[in-house]
């Protein structure tokens, strides 16, 4: 017990120690450092601040959120295939656009937690504690806003000492940027200005969203309690390995999207009548690996579509049209992308008409974005 005891005193002098040392480098030692994920902070888009269009009493569980599935899969290191590829835009680029949640893998490496998908390093230099400062900075210039943030162990043991450490550090350096006490009964009021942990890897201690537990592996409808009781439950669909489908890029998209639109009908059905439960859609999936790469249906087929075969980014966009203005919860997609044409040729930006798809699906509004 005292050993117990003391070793957590070790812990939490170590972590403020810590804190202490990297609040002299000051907020441009974590931008510099998370650059490479978070982009630069600086522009200022339409609709970047929408959640100021939405009443203080609104429940984060009745809202619709847009988000980003492996939001920092964008630049990844190394010569990796594109099947870790899920992103084209920096973090805050995402966030100026509109998005409000971002799904964030990482892993222990030389001591450090660094960003991966998988075993694809995203950034050799950016740590959470970095880009958990560097949202917080973005926050500060919307105070309006909130930002759902998924954290997950990507490669290695989540519960592994090292890995336990180093985040209960990061969460206590960084306490005052979270909502302290988050469950579905959460006001937007309250969530203002602040970030909202969904916390996919155990913890000593109730963070967040604890999501870690009972995670089902590629389930388009499962749901996990959110309370000890078993009264409020996250309501999730995760279905995004479509190899064992027919060898068809049409075939795989539609089928994800049938289950996509299930999920998404379910969730305003019951958002509507009681908004007890956390809604959370993945619209990311990845259907076959072949020889020939040409033929992939890598994420961003999936998400766009090639050639005449509609993406399910697509799909989701003529589905809000025709069905808002009802919430559908949380929503995590791939390549939130479009292509324009510039002066220095067709070049790809975040996609503002799927972002306000979505935004738009907020019931409440008191204007549309233009």
């Amino acid at each position: 017990m005292l050993v117990t005891l003391v070793v957590g005193l070790m812990n939490s002098v170590s972590a403020i120690l810590n804190g202490l040392v990297r609040r002299q480098h000051g907020l441009r030692h974590y931008l510099a450092n998370g650059k490479g994920i978070l982009g630069c902070l600086d522009g200022q888009k339409r609709g970047n601040d929408w959640m100021k269009e939405i009443g203080d009493e609104t429940l984060l569980s009745a809202m619709t959120i847009p988000g980003t599935h492996d939001a920092a899969a964008y630049n990844y290191t190394g010569d990796l295939h594109e099947f870790w590829n899920c992103q084209t835009q920096p973090l805050f680029a995402q966030l100026d656009s509109g998005i409000r949640a971002l799904d964030l893998r990482y892993a222990l490496l030389d001591g450090k937690l660094h960003f991966f998908h998988s075993i694809a390093l995203l950034d050799k230099k950016a740590e959470v504690i970095d880009i958990v400062y560097g949202l917080h900075a973005w926050l500060q210039k919307h105070p309006s806003e909130t930002i759902v943030v998924s954290l997950k162990v990507d490669n290695g043991d989540p519960a592994g000492e090292e890995v336990q450490r180093l985040m209960g550090e990061v969460l206590d350096v960084t306490k005052a940027f979270w909502v302290e006490i988050v469950t579905t009964a959460t006001t937007l009021k309250e969530a203002r200005g602040k970030l909202v942990l969904m916390r996919r890897f155990p913890f000593s201690r109730p963070v967040g969203f604890d999501v870690a537990l009972d995670w089902k592996v590629n389930d388009g409808n499962f749901k996990m309690p959110l309370d000890t009781e078993g009264k409020t439950f996250a309501q999730i669909e995760d279905f995004y390995l479509l190899q064992h489908l027919a060898h068809d890029a049409e075939k795989q998209v539609e089928k994800k999207w049938d289950v996509i639109k299930a999920h998404l009908l379910r969730a305003q059905k019951a958002i509507e009548t009681d908004p007890k439960d956390l809604w959370i859609t993945f619209s990311s999936a990845v259907g076959d690996r072949k020889l020939d790469e040409t033929e992939d249906v890598t994420p961003r087929v999936m998400a766009l579509g090639r050639g005449s075969v509609h993406g399910v980014n697509q799909h989701m966009k003529d589905w809000c049209a025709a069905n808002r203005p009802k919430a559908v919860g949380i929503v995590f997609m791939d390549f939130v992308t479009v292509k324009r044409k510039t002066g220095q040729g067709e070049q790809e930006e975040l996609d503002p008409d799927l972002i306000r798809a979505f935004i738009e699906m907020n019931p409440g509004r008191t204007t549309s974005i233009p």
